[in-house]
């Protein structure tokens, strides 16, 4: 009976500290990624990743993406790979943590007449039981969340034994991976705008990924952004994407901003590949498909 009462009395206790732990974890994870929500909730994305669409189209192909599939959509944004996902038949879940971006992705999977179940998540703390899903993909997204290595364990958690993980992850030495280490001189330290770049260096990459896959296949592509004119992407780009955004805010003084605004035009001249006058810029990517390990 003694020993009855301390088991129940230890059971009990244990599950109060578990459940203590669980709940100090989660509001740790949820003040650690409100910064990046406030980010991304800034602007005016979607009229920039359209662009980025075909980025998921081939990702899809890369993997590939089957019917009756269960894929997870990693930071999805306004919706584009998911919605790759979705139009090659397989059984889509995305996350995000911005519901802004979740609500323009639901318009745009319905006017498709595409089922996903678009929900509110966090990289760091999926919310889904171990092996449910055969494919995680993510398109320059979950390298925003701030602790690679529990982002890493998270998509490899909930992705089943010899299923594949799927990213797309910007290059340091890329158009965009040289417009965050811009952006970075310009906004406050702490925010740490080109961290994300990380995931774009192949031994790196592997690291992170490599204790939880059998096999990982890295092939560089590059993708376009356009515009009228240099000046003109930089001025979109200031209005309409979050990073851009806020290093312009902190940036307050007139001189600091016109220089953002050059530099930023400058770089798109440097990588454009237009020959009609207008502007094209090309920025290289690593487009990663991995197994995860079978045992």
């Amino acid at each position: 009976m003694h020993r009855e009462l301390v088991r129940s009395c230890a059971a009990k206790s244990y599950g109060r500290i578990f459940a203590s732990k669980l709940y100090t974890e989660s509001a740790l994870t949820e003040t650690s990624t409100q910064p990046a929500r406030q980010t991304w909730s800034t602007g005016d994305f979607p009229k920039m990743g359209v662009e980025l669409a075909i980025v998921g189209e081939r990702l899809c192909e890369a993997v590939p993406v089957l019917a009756g599939e269960r894929v997870l959509d990693v930071g999805t944004a306004s919706g584009n790979t998911a919605i790759s996902a979705a139009r090659r038949r397989a059984l889509v879940t995305a996350i995000d943590l911005v519901p802004e971006l979740l609500d323009h992705a639901r318009k745009r999977a319905q006017a498709e007449g595409l089922a996903i179940d678009f929900q509110e998540g966090n990289t760091m703390a999926l919310n889904f039981a171990d092996g449910s899903f055969d494919v995680v993909l993510s398109t320059f997204g979950a390298i925003f969340a701030p602790d690679p290595y529990k982002t890493a364990s998270e998509m490899a958690r909930v992705c089943r034994p010899g299923g594949k993980i799927a990213m797309a992850n910007w290059t340091p030495d890329s158009m965009l991976g040289k417009l965050f280490r811009l952006l970075a001189r310009y906004s406050r330290p702490e925010s740490r705008v080109d961290a994300p770049l990380e995931w774009g260096d192949e031994a790196v990459l592997r690291s992170r990924l490599g204790p939880y896959v059998e096999e990982l296949r890295i092939e560089r592509r590059s993708v376009g952004l356009r515009a009228q004119s240099a000046e003109q992407w930089a001025d979109f780009m200031r209005n309409c994407f979050g990073p851009a955004m806020e290093a312009f805010a902190y940036s307050t003084s007139p001189s600091a901003q016109k220089a953002l605004a050059d530099e930023m035009a400058a770089l798109m001249r440097e990588h454009n590949a237009a020959t009609n006058g207008t502007v094209l810029g090309l920025s290289d990517y690593l487009e990663i498909v991995a197994i995860t390990r079978r045992a």
